[in-house]
């Protein structure tokens, strides 16, 4: 053991892992070898280690190594115990104070968005919602966020032909609403433009997990009159970099 407490064994067995998971391909022992400088001989013995635990596999034709099945079992488990309120309720916090305007997390549920965390803003007039309440996911921008990332097969068994009008701005014709999504994926970020609510806007953009799919959603929202065009502008940096950092501990890779 070093100065650090490091263990330089296993140290370097996650090195292996990381230079696999790094690379994104089958390696030969000489490659690896050569990539960490270490001697061939160390080595082999840490990748039969690896590899008798299921972290690392063995192709029978090529000999060449890749990572094993039992670290996406691990993934699973790992993101099944993740707090998500634990890790969301001080940036959300942060974001909130910074704005003055309340802010949300949402999971999709089919063609609903379901909040399960929030902070609400002081001011006197202010968004009333509640933890594990639900609105339609294709007028509000949490939820608008989220759907963008969808295949296009899920999407399309989602959306219904025919959707409430809310607002006069509630977009209803299925095809103009797949082309604002698009454009919401490449922009990252959504806005709800008082759709859902005349007088209520609100910019949200997607969280991912560790497999870059948009699990969660992080949305600002406030009464149009303070929502003015340099606020949402402003908005849309803090809830982007705000998604971002969410993103990243629960385990996202950009």
């Amino acid at each position: 053991m070093d100065v650090l407490g490091k263990v330089l064994s296993v140290d370097k067995a996650l090195i292996i892992i990381k230079l696999l998971a790094e690379k994104g391909r089958d390696m030969k022992l000489t490659e690896i070898s050569e990539e960490l400088d270490i001697n061939k001989g160390t080595l082999h013995g840490l990748i039969s280690t690896l590899k008798f635990h299921g972290f690392i596999d063995q192709d029978g034709k090529t000999q060449k190594y890749r990572l094993g099945l039992y670290l996406i079992e691990l993934g699973d488990i790992a993101s099944k115990s993740l707090d998500i309120i634990q890790i969301t309720s001080p940036i959300i916090e942060e974001v909130s104070n910074r704005l003055q305007e309340t802010v949300h997390i949402a999971k999709l549920d089919n063609f609903d968005v379901v909040y399960v965390d929030k902070k609400e803003s002081k001011q006197s007039m202010r968004i009333y919602t509640s933890i594990g309440s639900r609105n339609p996911a294709y007028c509000t921008g949490v939820g608008k966020a989220m759907l963008a990332y969808l295949d296009e097969d899920t999407l399309n068994m989602l959306l219904p032909e025919k959707v409430e009008k809310f607002t006069p701005n509630t977009v209803t014709d299925k095809e103009e609403f797949i082309k604002r999504l698009r454009l919401i994926k490449e922009k990252g970020y959504a806005l709800d433009n008082e759709e859902f609510s005349i007088g209520l806007k609100c910019v949200a953009a997607p969280i991912f997990n560790h497999e870059g799919k948009a699990i969660y959603g992080l949305s600002v929202s406030g009464p149009s009159v303070r929502m003015t065009e340099e606020k949402i502008q402003e908005s849309i940096k803090l809830i982007k970099l705000a998604a971002e950092k969410i993103s990243h501990k629960i385990g996202y890779k950009k």
